[in-house]
């Protein structure tokens, strides 16, 4: 693979996300059925994969902290605007969100599971006095495959993948390394804006009452009780911890409790993984800044961590049975801050090796507040790792998923991924169904 390649593979996979992009497809199959409506909105019915069921069940829309697909649905029916893909709910204001929940609240939005349908798959169909459009985003979380009126097309697009090209999915360790000595750091500016915003909405996730709000206790518990600054959420960066590791947890948590909870302010998402996204970038760059890292040195970390998170995805796929925050960014993060600290490409090897192999356990169970607890897990575990490569201590053939080399150790985890994801999905899905259903009140 050429280093062109490698850098357009970069521009076209670290983009920006406003939300979890669940409910970004969620809104966005709604927003392209608006257009075509000429009558009053009775109903919409949004069919959704297994896997987007799970995706979507906890997660909040921006604008809202109610949880759900149809929330988000409704708010990209309402106030989405189809042509601003990943950034679909930007347009949606207070009253669309307003109406939304009114809607929702009376009883005009039902959200079924397409057990046929598989990885990204949504279906909006709404009705009117007067039609019925439907509308699939598919392959992408913003492939739009088409628009239909009454089942005549108005829209078709060829199938949108999430296939790398054949040269892409050849990247390799040696391939990584090269780049990442040779690149030009100019650029890769958009590498060092992603890791900012990722630390503007960490920031927007301290100020205010977001998700769980786990960044915020853990920037309360640095203090002694007593000493808690008055304006402590009112100017959280000025009282970071000194400690890398704490500083990491605090702002990777906020940043979750911001994506999850309903912040309006964008992620830089990594293929296609806004939380994932977060956890590649915030620790690389805050650890550049602890070590006094110069901006080119930044930039090139930054490069060495999406990388090796695209590495890892490139094996594992897009969508896995395990929590890829856990596996791909935390590889990234390892990657990074070994490549920063100077580690030799053995040690960066060995300190991936030994934040997977133990995380490799970590089941992805959807998108939700607590995401936040599995982002600072995987990201101080990640810093964890490099001290531990550093200081000479490996995983290795006898130590379960690992094994002599990392490409090994990719192939394990992906070939035990794979085989367990579509029963690990349905029994995820089914335990989501049962949850409604003992809240509705069903026997």
């Amino acid at each position: 693979m050429t280093r062109e390649a490698m850098t357009q593979m970069l521009r076209r996979e670290m983009v920006p996300a406003l939300g979890c992009t669940g409910p970004t497809a969620y809104a966005l199959a709604a927003a392209c059925c608006r257009p075509h409506l000429t009558g009053e909105v009775t109903g919409m019915d949004v069919y959704v994969s297994p896997a987007f069921l799970k995706i979507g069940f906890g997660v909040a829309t921006p604008g809202t902290p109610e949880p759900g697909i149809a929330i988000a649905s409704a708010i990209g029916l309402l106030g989405g605007d189809m042509t601003r893909g990943l950034e679909v709910l930007e347009s949606a204001g207070p009253e669309d969100v307003k109406r939304a929940h009114e809607m929702v609240e009376e009883g005009k939005v039902r959200v079924l599971c397409d057990w046929e349908q598989t990885g990204v798959y949504v279906r909006a169909e709404v009705q009117t006095h007067k039609e019925r459009v439907a509308a699939v985003v598919a392959g992408t979380h913003d492939g739009i495959q088409g628009v239909w009126v009454d089942g005549r097309p108005v829209l078709e697009n060829p199938p949108a993948s999430e296939e790398l090209t054949e040269e892409e999915a050849g990247l390799n360790l040696e391939m990584i390394f090269d780049y990442v000595e040779h690149c030009r750091p100019g650029e890769l500016r958009f590498l060092l804006e992603g890791y900012r915003m990722n630390a503007a909405l960490a920031e927007d996730g301290l100020k205010q009452s977001f998700g769980l709000c786990s960044g915020r206790a853990h920037l309360r518990d640095t203090f002694p009780a007593g000493q808690i600054p008055e304006d402590l959420f009112q100017r959280p960066l000025d009282y970071l911890p000194a400690s890398l590791a704490e500083k990491v947890r605090v702002m990777v948590s906020a940043a979750s409790d911001a994506r999850m909870g309903g912040s309006r302010m964008p992620a830089m998402a990594a293929m296609g993984d806004g939380n994932q996204g977060i956890t590649a970038t915030l620790p690389v760059g805050l650890a550049a800044e602890h070590l006094g890292a110069s901006e080119e040195e930044t930039i090139r970390a930054l490069a060495m961590s999406c990388l090796m998170l695209f590495y890892v995805k490139i094996h594992t796929g897009r969508a896995a049975a395990f929590c890829l925050c856990a596996i791909a960014a935390a590889a990234g993060v390892a990657a990074g801050v070994g490549y920063l600290k100077g580690l030799t490409q053995a040690q960066i090897r060995a300190a991936v090796k030994n934040v997977i192999a133990p995380l490799a356990g970590m089941l992805c169970d959807g998108a939700k507040n607590a995401c936040a607890l599995k982002m600072s897990i995987a990201a101080t575990s990640a810093l964890s790792a490099v001290e531990l490569a550093a200081a000479g201590v490996e995983a290795g053939y006898y130590d379960g998923v690992a094994d002599y080399t990392l490409e090994q150790t990719v192939s394990c985890i992906t070939r035990i991924g794979t085989a367990a994801q579509e029963l690990l999905d349905r029994c995820m899905v089914e335990e989501i169904l049962a949850k409604q259903a003992r809240e509705a009140g069903a026997p």
